[in-house]
Order: structure tokens, then C-alpha cells, then sequence
């Protein structure tokens, strides 16, 4: 109580008085409906789940309901009588839409400063009734599934088993339920093994191990047990679950039994993976016996090889891989360790190691298996590859699509345009206009023929379907004609082009063609770019090197904007302020063509400074 309240005054008593008090006895459960009332069945507190199941704006409204028995009159009845608590079913009839009316109730006397109370919990008997279903459902999953299977709780005791794995230990859940699974599991495991069994519940890891059994007919089962931590929600104290797989036929299979030399033989041999069985001596790893299929394709002679040391048999990489593996198998306690191989042949293969032994390491047999997967990885690679070209052709899709709708209806409208003036001048007979036009049109036309040269280009350079003829050049001739080519273009813009070439001859292995292309698409960006100034063309020798320069005094690129610019269908200026005509595709075009011809690409700009753009090629011939 407050001070300052009337201790007998039971409504002084507020909410948050009591839940206080409540809570301090941990009475308020999260999901399970509870209210506190007076014996005159006045609600002094209620938690949210009550309102939420029963769908009450104010927990008082419960007592409206019809009950059966009379809850406010078993409470009144009780509060006369010294009781502790009571429990029984209850029957709740109401207008409100709750889920159900049957429920289980349970009243406890409690004493809050001093006052009594009733302490009212409810669990619905439908919700009991589910959770019994699942349960059964779980137990019979698991009684009836494939995989036998142990329960445990943190502390490693069992609290559940399959009658399937109470079969491979040879015990009834009588004798193993509430025991510590590693004194269970003791019979079957080394003393090394059992600390190491039961360090992996403390530090909640995996653990396996390969175990067997003796039948009624003396044969062998064989089973891997593995134990895996079980965290529910975000609780951090786990459970455990031991599962046993039935691995009699792989071991049988690949089992070394040196009983019958014959029959051996017949096992390894018949087995269409490669195959190789070794022991441990020392620091050596000695041959003991291999399937043909091994022999073949590492070149073995099985009778010469005997007791030799692998390092001897096999490539240096392959041996090196092997001792690399077994030492991980022993550092993370794994009984089976893989890793992928490729051969001097250039074959792939899928290997995995395993080993049959007892506690002393010396007699440790080692099987080797591996799967050739290399026309699996190629078709990987293949598919990879086919992935990555349908993302590009997709990326220049959605590029195409964005910028043409601009670049076609442009020159389509001047086509128009000056149809129409054609057909006034025709009607006018005014043939001179006629024939000035025509060479407008032209220019617009040869604009158009170039842009779907452009986009074919760079499709086939995209889908990489455009083939290199490699021939060997004297750079420094073709670069006088195009510059011969290209001068009275750039002198109609009133610019001055210049030329300086490397004093010797200059040879590198290229496609001509495609050279001359990614010369022309960079002389026509530094005309197109720059209104004053020069245009500069240039060779020149470095450390075995050869580099031709296109330099500009143009406006420039913001360094930002650099690598953007490979990319197809780009400008530095959006298409919506672009105060330049074209489709963005010659840069790009110059770019990936000098990578095909195994240059190198490289741009120095900077925005109203000018650009030089750097090929650079592997010279050929050395130069004097």
C-alpha cells in the first residue's frame, strides 16, 4: 500500500499497486489469461491475454458472461470457506466471437498487503487438446520416420527415444530415460572419444562418430550417431538431438578387408569411382592397395607400388592436398574430410577421405574416394557463363530501350520535316530548294544508317559473336591516313588538327578495320565536343609499348563521370538536357574494341580542360 491510503479501504488499492505487488510474487504469466478480483468479483487487475481472448474492452465485462458452473457465486462461496485453491472446467456462453468456450479454470487465495484475493487463470481446454495432438503427432513422426533418434536436455540427460535407436543400443527406454547419454553411449565409444563427446554438449557443437554392432547372425551394422545442438526462440541454452544413419552399405563397399586377396580385389575393382587405400607410418603415408580405375589414371603399377610412400606415386600438388586434408580431419575431429582436385590431365575430381582404426593412430587406414566431375564442372562454367552473357544482353536491352526512343524519333522528324517541305516545293516547282535539301536529308540518313551499324556492333561485341582478325601494322601509317581522312572535317569546324608521330616505325598485332573504327569514334567525340581549339593525333615507344594519344581542348568530363561512359547508350548529359547529338554507343564501341584487341583504354579529362584518351598495345617488333 501507498501512504497515506486507508488500509481498509480495499479500493484504494490501484492498478499499478497491485501489479507491483504481482509481479514481485512472478504471478503474471505472458500468455496465459489471468485477472485478480475481490470476493465481491470486482476486477482488481487483469493481464493483456485475458482481454485479448475474451475480446474485453474492460476485464470487469467478464462477469456478464453466463457461466456454467456460476463463477460469481463459486467465488463468493470459496471466500467463506478456508481453501487454497480450486480448479475445475468451466462453461462460458457469450455474444463476443472467441475462439472457444470450454476452458479450465484454476483459483488460487492469495495475500496482497494484507488483503485476500482470488487469483483467476484460465487455459482453454481446445488449445490443451491441440497440444496434445501434436505432440502424439511428433512422437508418432518420429516412433514410425527413417532415422532413429535420442532427445537430450542441456545437461546431456536423455529425455526421449525412438524405439529404433533403444534397438541399435540394445536398451529399453526404461533404462536410458533420465541417464546421461555419455554413460550410454560408453560402450561404444573410447575414453578419448567420451571426452570429447562430452566437451562438444558443454561448448553446444556438432559431433559424429562411426559406430557398430554385432547381429544375431555375427554380421556387422554400421552407423554414423550425430549429435546436434536444438536452440528454440532466442533462448542460448540449446537442447540436443542424436541421430543414428544406417552406413552398413558404404562401409561394406568401401571397407578394407584383408581376408580373401581375391575378393578384395573384386570389391575395389568393381567399384566405378577411383579408389585408393593407404596407412599412416611416421610421417609417411604408405600405398596398400588401389581399384584399376586409380592405377590408370595416375599411372600406378599396384605390384611395385606396394608399401611405397605416396609422395613417389603421385604428383607433388595431389600429396601436398592429401596431408593437407588429413590434418584438418584430425584438428576438427571430422571422420570424413573433402576437397576438390585437379589433375595435370586437367580432370576434376570430387575426392573424400576416410579412416578405419582403433585408438592407436599407427594401424589407421586411409580410403580415398574420388569422382571425376569435370564435364560437370565445365557445364557449370557454361551455364555461368550463358548467365552472364543474358545479364549483359538484358543490361543493353533496357539501355537500348531507354535512350532510343530519342534517337530514332529525332532524325525520323527530320525525315518528315522535310518531306513536307519537298512536297511545297514540288507543288511551287522550286527544284534549287529541292536539291539543297537533298543533301540534308542525306546527312540525316547516314546519321540513322550509323547508329544501327552502331547497335549491331555492339550487340555482336556484347553476345561476344564478333570475331579479331589479327594482322601485324606499322601504327604510324594508319594513323596518317585517317588523319589525312578526317583533316577537312575538323578545319570546317574552324579547329586546328595536329599530328606527331614516333620517329621510327611502329609495328602492333591489331585488327585493321576495327582500329581505324576506334580511331574515327574518337575523333568524332573530340569534334563533337570541342567548339575552340586544337585536336591533337599521336604515337609514341615506351618499355616495349607502343601508345596512341587523341587529345582535345574541349569541354571536358567530370571525373565522376569517367567510368559511366563505357557502359552503352551513356552520355555525360542526360538525354533530357543533352545539348549534343548521338546515341553514346562510340565510346563505348572504341572501348571494348581495343580490349578485344588486347589493349589498354585509358581517359584523362577534366571538365572544361579537355580530354586524352591513352591506347596502349604490346609493340610487335622491337623499335630503334
Amino acid at each position: 500500500m501507498s501512504e497515506g491510503k486507508d488500509p481498509n479501504n480495499l479500493y484504494n488499492v490501484t492498478d499499478d499497486d497491485l501489479l507491483t505487488e504481482v509481479e514481485s510474487f512472478g504471478m503474471v504469466p505472458d500468455n496465459t489469461p489471468l485477472i485478480i478480483v475481490n470476493d465481491l468479483c470486482e476486477v482488481m487487475f487483469s493481464n493483456d491475454s485475458f482481454k485479448k481472448t475474451f475480446h474485453l474492452n474492460s476485464a470487469q465485462d467478464f462477469f456478464d458472461f453466463t457461466t456454467d458452473p456460476d463463477l460469481k457465486y463459486l467465488i463468493k462461496t470459496l471466500s467463506s470457506r478456508n481453501y487454497v485453491n480450486f480448479q475445475f472446467d468451466l462453461i462460458i456462453s457469450s455474444e463476443n466471437d472467441f475462439d472457444n468456450n470450454l476452458f479450465n479454470l484454476e483459483i488460487e487465495r492469495i495475500t496482497l498487503e494484507n488483503k485476500k484475493y482470488n487469483s483467476i487463470t484460465l487455459k482453454s481446454l481446445k488449445e490443451n487438446s491441440r497440444f496434445e495432438e501434436r505432440i502424439n503427432n511428433l512422437h508418432f513422426a518420429l516412433e514410425y520416420g527413417m532415422i532413429p533418434v535420442i532427445i537430450i536436455d542441456k545437461d546431456g540427460i536423455i529425455k526421449y527415444s525412438t524405439t529404433s535407436f533403444e534397438k541399435i543400443l540394445k536398451f529399453n527406454i526404461e533404462e536410458i530415460f533420465n541417464k546421461s547419454i555419455s554413460k550410454v553411449l560408453s560402450a561404444f565409444l573410447t575414453s578419448k572419444e567420451k571426452i570429447l563427446f562430452e566437451k562438444s554438449i558443454i561448448d553446444k557443437k556438432i559431433w559424429s562418430k562411426t559406430i557398430s554392432r554385432t547381429l544375431s547372425n555375427d554380421n556387422l551394422e554400421y552407423y554414423e550417431i550425430k549429435l546436434k545442438p536444438i536452440y528454440k526462440g532466442g533462448d542460448d541454452v540449446p537442447s540436443f538431438i542424436l541421430t543414428a544413419n544406417d552406413i552398413t552399405d558404404y562401409v561394406l563397399k568401401n571397407l578394407f578387408v584383408k581376408k580373401s586377396e581375391t575378393r578384395l580385389k573384386y570389391i575395389i575393382n568393381n567399384i566405378s569411382d577411383l579408389l585408393l587405400i593407404f596407412q599412416k607410418r611416421g610421417d609417411e603415408y604408405l600405398f596398400e592397395n588401389a581399384n584399376d580405375n586409380f592405377c590408370k589414371i595416375f599411372s600406378i603399377d599396384k605390384n611395385q607400388a606396394l608399401n611405397k610412400n605416396l609422395n613417389s606415386l603421385i604428383d607433388k600438388s595431389f600429396f601436398l592436398q592429401l596431408q593437407l586434408s588429413i590434418h584438418e580431419s584430425y584438428l576438427n575431429d571430422s571422420p570424413i574430410v573433402e576437397f576438390n582436385y585437379r589433375s595435370l590431365q586437367n580432370r576434376t575430381f570430387s575426392a573424400k577421405i576416410t579412416f578405419i582404426g582403433t585408438e592407436s593412430f599407427e594401424h589407421t587406414l586411409y580410403i580415398l574416394s574420388m569422382q571425376d566431375i569435370t564435364d560437370q564442372v565445365l557445364y557449370r562454367e557454361q551455364l555461368e557463363k550463358a548467365y552472364e552473357k543474358e545479364i549483359n544482353l538484358n543490361k543493353l536491352k533496357t539501355a537500348f530501350l531507354e535512350n532510343m526512343s530519342h534517337e530514332i524519333r529525332t532524325p525520323f522528324n527530320a525525315i518528315l520535316g522535310y518531306s513536307d517541305i519537298i512536297d511545297d516545293c514540288i507543288e511551287d516547282k522550286d527544284y534549287d530548294t529541292i536539291l539543297d535539301l537533298m543533301s540534308s536529308l542525306k546527312d540525316v540518313l547516314n546519321r540513322v544508317l550509323k547508329l544501327f551499324t552502331n547497335i549491331d556492333e555492339i550487340f555482336q561485341i556484347t553476345s561476344g559473336e564478333l570475331e579479331i582478325d589479327f594482322v601485324t601494322l606499322n601504327i604510324n601509317q594508319v594513323l596518317k591516313a585517317v588523319y589525312n581522312n578526317r583533316i577537312q572535317e575538323v578545319k570546317n569546324k574552324n579547329l586546328e588538327f595536329k599530328v606527331e608521330l614516333y620517329k621510327d616505325d611502329l609495328y602492333i598485332r591489331i585488327d585493321w578495320t576495327k582500329f581505324e573504327k576506334v580511331l574515327n569514334s574518337l575523333i568524332d567525340n573530340a569534334i563533337k565536343y570541342t567548339n575552340n581549339g586544337n585536336i591533337k593525333l599521336s604515337s609514341r615507344f615506351l618499355k616495349n609499348k607502343v601508345e596512341v594519344r587523341i587529345a582535345d581542348t574541349g569541354k571536358g568530363i567530370k571525373t565522376d563521370n569517367i567510368r559511366g561512359l563505357f557502359e552503352p547508350f551513356v552520355q555525360e548529359e542526360e538525354a533530357y538536357i543533352r545539348n549534343y547529338e548521338g546515341a553514346g554507343l562510340g565510346l563505348t564501341i572504341a572501348y571494348k574494341l581495343t580490349q578485344l584487341m588486347d589493349g589498354e583504354f585509358e581517359i584523362i579529362s577534366e571538365e572544361n580542360r579537355g580530354t586524352e584518351i591513352i591506347l596502349t598495345f604490346q609493340s610487335s617488333v622491337s623499335s630503334n
